[in-house]
């Protein structure tokens, strides 16, 4: 088989996938973060029936949600 990219090979051999961590909404929708460093998470989509979970800007794509400890407990 042929790979024909015009992408260095070197990038597609050490692309890095972080762990997708999934967290329920309270609209009982969800979204997936990916850490990005200790105690932070980067929102990369939503999973939600619920409209108004979509217009609320804090649940956007890209958003970096901080983690407490209070959250945890």
């Amino acid at each position: 088989m042929i790979l024909y990219t015009p992408d260095p090979l070197e990038l597609l051999a050490n692309s890095k996938t972080n762990e997708l961590i999934n967290i329920k909404l309270p609209s009982g929708g969800s979204m997936n973060a990916e850490p990005i460093d200790f105690g932070q998470l980067r929102i990369v989509e939503i999973i939600s029936t619920d409209p108004m979970d979509y217009m609320d800007s804090k649940y956007q794509p890209g958003t970096v949600i901080k983690l407490r400890l209070e959250d945890a407990l």
